[in-house]
């Protein structure tokens, strides 16, 4: 009895932990895409992807030796994972700043709020994960939360282009998770995080002007890549847990949609209206569900 007491308290302090970290990776996720939305207006898409992805290699590269002494955890021991996840990757973020090209910070943020839905249906098909019951009210939660917040999403045809990449940008971003997930620990985060980028280092290498980026690197284009090196050092680990569940972490990510709705108004002064305020109540009320309600049923690794 004992044991068994003692053992649920170190998975639960465990499972706290993960949370910590995948909340923390969300708030960087979040203040990366405002970083971005403002490189934007200086530089394109293909520059933007080309130059994060490059310092995403050397940050993670410098960790390693810094931290161990060596490279050896970032070793390659299954390309074929490490392409598919790249390969998800280099779809995702082209498809995403695609997105935010046209879209505002907030609207980006809105939008993500599919993102767990698409996540459990990715989990339960691939991963055959059984979610917990209070995984489906959450979402419910704060897809309404959402909604609220939004005040005119849809501006007509015209707008759905953007909105047809940021769809696209969740859904690839969702299977490279998932991917993820399913590699478990076979593949070491590490080596996960470093080669990630490796196809869109390549593809966007092959179409910009190197020389010409490098004379006008500004710390902004840098410290975008530091914000995503983080949140990726942060989110890889939290899915990689045997503790919880993919669903269960990516429902996390209604808390971005609060920090790009602060840093919306902060960068570009939008002031939400008092039915936005009731949207942030039904997503941290959601977040709370996600946190302290997740059963052992929805523990990551519930695979069949």
């Amino acid at each position: 009895m004992y044991l068994s007491e003692v053992k649920k308290f170190f998975t639960n302090s465990n499972r706290g932990s993960i949370t910590v970290k995948t909340l923390l990776g969300y708030f960087f996720l979040a203040s990366n895409i405002t970083v971005e939305k403002l490189l934007l207006e200086s530089y394109n898409l293909y520059e933007i992807n080309f130059s994060t992805a490059a310092l995403f290699m050397v940050f993670t590269a410098l960790q390693e030796l810094l931290k161990r002494g060596s490279l050896q955890r970032i070793k390659p021991v299954s390309w074929k994972i490490l392409l598919l996840i790249s390969l998800f990757t280099l779809v995702s973020w082209h498809c995403f700043l695609s997105a935010l090209s046209g879209l505002s910070v907030f609207e980006v943020g809105a939008m993500s709020l599919l993102s767990p839905v698409v996540m459990a249906a990715l989990a339960m098909l691939i991963l055959r994960e059984r979610p917990s019951p209070w995984i489906w009210p959450a979402i419910g939660l704060g897809i309404v939360g959402g909604l609220l917040m939004v005040n005119v999403g849809w501006q007509g045809w015209s707008s759905g282009y953007y909105h047809a990449f940021m769809l696209g940008a969740l859904l690839f971003s969702s299977l490279r998770w998932i991917t993820v997930k399913y590699a478990g620990e076979r593949v070491h985060a590490s080596a996960m995080i470093f080669w990630e980028p490796i196809m869109v280092l390549l593809a966007m290498g092959s179409i910009i002007d190197i020389a010409g980026l490098w004379n006008k690197m500004t710390p902004m284009l840098f410290g975008s890549a530091v914000l995503l090196f983080l949140s990726r050092q942060c989110l890889v680990r939290s899915y990689q847990t045997p503790v919880t569940s993919a669903t269960s972490i990516s429902a996390l990510i209604y808390t971005k949609v609060g920090w790009t709705l602060l840093f919306g108004y902060l960068f570009w002064g939008s002031l939400p209206e008092p039915l936005e305020w009731f949207g942030v109540l039904f997503i941290l009320l959601s977040s709370w569900m996600i946190v302290f309600r997740v059963t052992p049923s929805a523990r990551l690794g519930s695979v069949d």
